[in-house]
Protein backbone atom coordinates (compact mmCIF):
# COMPACT_ATOMS: atom_id res chain seq x y z
CA UNK A 1 0.00 0.00 0.00
CA UNK A 2 1.44 3.41 -0.86
CA UNK A 3 2.12 5.62 1.95
CA UNK A 4 0.14 8.78 1.99
CA UNK A 5 1.86 11.59 3.78
CA UNK A 6 0.65 12.83 7.28
CA UNK A 7 -1.59 15.87 7.10
CA UNK A 8 0.21 17.26 10.29
CA UNK A 9 2.02 16.14 13.70
CA UNK A 10 -0.92 15.71 15.49
CA UNK A 11 -2.72 13.80 13.35
CA UNK A 12 0.25 11.08 13.03
CA UNK A 13 0.04 10.87 16.79
CA UNK A 14 -3.42 9.65 16.24
CA UNK A 15 -2.51 7.43 13.31
CA UNK A 16 -0.17 6.06 15.36
CA UNK A 17 -2.72 4.48 17.95
CA UNK A 18 -4.52 3.37 14.65
CA UNK A 19 -1.25 1.15 13.42
CA UNK A 20 -1.39 -0.24 16.96
CA UNK A 21 -5.10 -1.02 17.57
CA UNK A 22 -4.48 -3.03 13.83
CA UNK A 23 -1.53 -4.41 14.22
CA UNK A 24 -0.64 -5.17 17.71
CA UNK A 25 -3.77 -6.46 19.51
CA UNK A 26 -1.28 -7.18 22.68
CA UNK A 27 -0.77 -4.07 23.40
CA UNK A 28 -4.16 -2.36 21.98
CA UNK A 29 -5.67 -4.30 24.81
CA UNK A 30 -2.82 -3.63 27.77
CA UNK A 31 -3.89 0.16 26.56
CA UNK A 32 -7.23 -0.44 26.84
CA UNK A 33 -7.57 -2.02 30.56
CA UNK A 34 -4.67 -0.62 31.97
CA UNK A 35 -4.05 2.54 30.76
CA UNK A 36 -2.51 3.61 34.69
CA UNK A 37 0.18 1.38 34.11
CA UNK A 38 1.14 4.12 31.13
CA UNK A 39 2.87 6.84 30.84
CA UNK A 40 4.39 8.73 28.12
CA UNK A 41 7.43 11.04 26.83
CA UNK A 42 7.66 13.69 24.10
CA UNK A 43 10.58 14.82 22.74
CA UNK A 44 10.00 18.58 22.13
CA UNK A 45 9.67 20.17 19.93
CA UNK A 46 8.25 18.35 17.01
CA UNK A 47 7.28 15.30 19.50
CA UNK A 48 5.27 17.31 21.32
CA UNK A 49 1.93 17.26 18.88
CA UNK A 50 2.94 13.61 17.83
CA UNK A 51 2.25 12.72 21.53
CA UNK A 52 -0.54 15.12 21.92
CA UNK A 53 -2.67 13.31 19.37
CA UNK A 54 -1.29 9.73 20.94
CA UNK A 55 -2.28 10.61 24.32
CA UNK A 56 -5.29 12.02 23.45
CA UNK A 57 -6.93 8.92 22.11
CA UNK A 58 -6.47 6.81 25.56
CA UNK A 59 -6.56 9.83 28.03
CA UNK A 60 -2.65 8.74 28.49
CA UNK A 61 -0.25 11.55 30.69
CA UNK A 62 2.47 12.73 29.17
CA UNK A 63 5.66 14.92 30.05
CA UNK A 64 8.42 16.33 28.09
CA UNK A 65 11.51 14.69 28.32
CA UNK A 66 14.58 17.58 26.85
CA UNK A 67 16.83 16.00 24.55
CA UNK A 68 19.83 17.76 23.12
CA UNK A 69 22.85 17.45 21.47
CA UNK A 70 26.55 17.96 22.62
CA UNK A 71 27.77 20.36 19.67
CA UNK A 72 30.64 20.06 17.55
CA UNK A 73 32.79 23.13 18.42
CA UNK A 74 33.45 23.82 15.02
CA UNK A 75 30.35 22.84 13.45
CA UNK A 76 27.26 23.22 15.88
CA UNK A 77 24.60 21.72 13.62
CA UNK A 78 26.00 18.25 14.37
CA UNK A 79 26.63 16.56 17.66
CA UNK A 80 28.77 14.14 19.38
CA UNK A 81 26.42 12.89 21.70
CA UNK A 82 23.59 13.80 23.89
CA UNK A 83 22.02 14.69 27.58
CA UNK A 84 18.79 14.40 28.55
CA UNK A 85 17.17 16.58 31.22
CA UNK A 86 18.34 14.48 34.01
CA UNK A 87 21.34 15.12 32.62
CA UNK A 88 21.91 11.55 31.87
CA UNK A 89 25.34 11.89 29.01
CA UNK A 90 25.44 9.42 26.21
CA UNK A 91 28.92 10.23 23.85
CA UNK A 92 28.97 8.81 20.26
CA UNK A 93 32.62 7.14 20.93
CA UNK A 94 33.15 6.19 17.37
CA UNK A 95 32.64 9.80 15.99
CA UNK A 96 34.24 11.35 19.01
CA UNK A 97 36.99 9.40 18.40
CA UNK A 98 37.99 10.89 14.97
CA UNK A 99 37.07 14.85 15.97
CA UNK A 100 40.61 15.53 17.95
CA UNK A 101 38.84 17.34 20.44
CA UNK A 102 41.03 18.69 23.61
CA UNK A 103 39.32 17.20 27.13
CA UNK A 104 38.70 20.65 27.81
CA UNK A 105 36.52 21.55 24.65
CA UNK A 106 34.45 18.53 24.98
CA UNK A 107 33.83 19.03 28.84
CA UNK A 108 32.84 23.02 27.23
CA UNK A 109 30.92 21.46 25.59
CA UNK A 110 29.28 19.16 27.63
CA UNK A 111 28.31 22.47 30.27
CA UNK A 112 26.58 24.46 27.57
CA UNK A 113 24.50 21.73 26.80
CA UNK A 114 23.36 21.63 30.24
CA UNK A 115 22.90 25.18 30.62
CA UNK A 116 20.95 25.07 27.22
CA UNK A 117 18.64 22.20 29.06
CA UNK A 118 18.20 23.97 32.56
CA UNK A 119 17.16 27.28 30.65
CA UNK A 120 14.34 24.59 28.75
CA UNK A 121 12.93 23.48 32.26
CA UNK A 122 12.19 27.12 33.19
CA UNK A 123 10.47 27.91 30.27
CA UNK A 124 8.43 24.58 30.79
CA UNK A 125 8.89 25.31 34.63
CA UNK A 126 10.41 22.36 35.85
CA UNK A 127 12.69 21.76 38.71
CA UNK A 128 15.91 21.36 37.67
CA UNK A 129 16.26 17.95 39.78
CA UNK A 130 13.52 15.80 38.77
CA UNK A 131 14.87 12.38 39.35
CA UNK A 132 12.00 11.23 42.39
CA UNK A 133 9.59 12.52 39.82
CA UNK A 134 11.30 10.05 37.38
CA UNK A 135 11.27 7.45 39.37
CA UNK A 136 8.03 7.91 40.56
CA UNK A 137 6.24 7.57 36.82
CA UNK A 138 8.41 5.41 35.70
CA UNK A 139 9.34 2.58 38.08
CA UNK A 140 7.23 -0.02 37.12
CA UNK A 141 5.08 1.61 33.90
CA UNK A 142 4.95 0.86 30.35
CA UNK A 143 6.99 3.89 29.05
CA UNK A 144 6.25 5.59 25.45
CA UNK A 145 8.72 7.49 24.15
CA UNK A 146 7.51 9.92 20.69
CA UNK A 147 8.96 11.91 18.32
CA UNK A 148 7.59 12.92 14.95
CA UNK A 149 10.00 10.73 13.40
CA UNK A 150 13.73 9.47 14.01
CA UNK A 151 16.49 10.01 11.72
CA UNK A 152 20.24 9.08 12.88
CA UNK A 153 18.08 8.22 16.20
CA UNK A 154 20.59 9.13 18.62
CA UNK A 155 18.79 11.33 20.63
CA UNK A 156 16.46 8.80 21.24
CA UNK A 157 18.86 6.14 21.91
CA UNK A 158 19.59 8.68 24.82
CA UNK A 159 16.38 9.13 25.92
CA UNK A 160 15.88 5.02 26.28
CA UNK A 161 19.19 5.44 28.22
CA UNK A 162 17.28 7.65 30.77
CA UNK A 163 14.48 6.01 31.18
CA UNK A 164 16.06 2.34 32.04
CA UNK A 165 17.77 4.31 34.75
CA UNK A 166 14.39 4.07 36.61
CA UNK A 167 13.04 0.55 36.23
CA UNK A 168 10.23 0.37 33.57
CA UNK A 169 8.29 -2.29 33.03
CA UNK A 170 8.71 -2.06 29.57
CA UNK A 171 10.01 0.78 27.05
CA UNK A 172 8.03 1.49 23.62
CA UNK A 173 9.30 3.79 21.20
CA UNK A 174 6.60 5.36 18.83
CA UNK A 175 7.13 7.52 15.92
CA UNK A 176 5.46 8.04 12.39
CA UNK A 177 8.53 7.58 10.55
CA UNK A 178 12.32 6.25 10.43
CA UNK A 179 14.77 4.59 8.39
CA UNK A 180 14.94 1.22 8.10
CA UNK A 181 18.72 1.48 9.64
CA UNK A 182 18.28 3.61 12.62
CA UNK A 183 14.91 1.45 13.46
CA UNK A 184 17.20 -1.77 13.62
CA UNK A 185 19.48 0.39 15.90
CA UNK A 186 16.89 1.28 18.01
CA UNK A 187 14.43 -2.12 18.10
CA UNK A 188 17.73 -4.15 20.29
CA UNK A 189 17.21 -1.38 22.57
CA UNK A 190 13.40 -1.53 23.61
CA UNK A 191 10.52 -4.05 23.82
CA UNK A 192 8.99 -2.58 20.53
CA UNK A 193 9.16 0.02 18.13
CA UNK A 194 5.97 1.28 16.73
CA UNK A 195 6.67 2.71 13.16
CA UNK A 196 3.77 2.83 10.20
CA UNK A 197 6.21 4.52 7.82
CA UNK A 198 9.72 2.83 7.74
CA UNK A 199 11.98 3.63 4.60
CA UNK A 200 14.92 1.65 2.97
CA UNK A 201 17.05 5.00 1.96
CA UNK A 202 19.64 5.82 1.32
CA UNK A 203 19.02 9.62 2.03
CA UNK A 204 16.05 10.18 4.39
CA UNK A 205 14.27 13.17 5.88
CA UNK A 206 12.24 13.10 8.50
CA UNK A 207 9.81 16.05 6.76
CA UNK A 208 9.39 14.10 3.59
CA UNK A 209 6.80 12.25 5.74
CA UNK A 210 4.69 15.13 6.16
CA UNK A 211 2.24 17.58 3.86
CA UNK A 212 2.94 20.46 5.55
CA UNK A 213 6.42 20.26 7.55
CA UNK A 214 7.74 23.31 9.54
CA UNK A 215 10.23 23.64 12.20
CA UNK A 216 7.74 24.08 15.72
CA UNK A 217 8.37 26.99 17.49
CA UNK A 218 9.12 27.31 21.58
CA UNK A 219 5.90 29.33 21.62
CA UNK A 220 3.31 26.32 19.57
CA UNK A 221 4.95 24.06 22.47
CA UNK A 222 3.76 26.09 25.47
CA UNK A 223 0.66 26.36 24.30
CA UNK A 224 0.09 22.65 23.35
CA UNK A 225 0.59 21.85 26.92
CA UNK A 226 -1.37 25.20 28.61
CA UNK A 227 -4.53 23.57 26.82
CA UNK A 228 -3.58 20.07 26.88
CA UNK A 229 -5.55 17.34 28.87
CA UNK A 230 -3.03 15.04 28.83
CA UNK A 231 -0.04 16.84 29.52
CA UNK A 232 0.61 16.09 33.35
CA UNK A 233 0.25 19.30 34.84
CA UNK A 234 -3.45 19.04 33.90
CA UNK A 235 -3.35 15.75 35.54
CA UNK A 236 -5.12 16.68 39.46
Amino acid sequence: MKFVRYESRLKAGELLVEFIENRIKVLKDQLFNNKTLFFCFAIPNGGVPVTEGFCSKYNLTYDILIVRKIKIPYNTEAGFGAITTDGTILINKSLLSQLNLSEKQIQDSISLTKNEISERLKLYNKESSLKKFYSDHIKNKYIFLLDDGLASGFTMLAAISMIKKYHPLKIYVAVPTAPLRTINRIKAEVDEIICPNIRDVLWFAVADAYKNWYDIPETEVLEIIEKSNNYITAIK
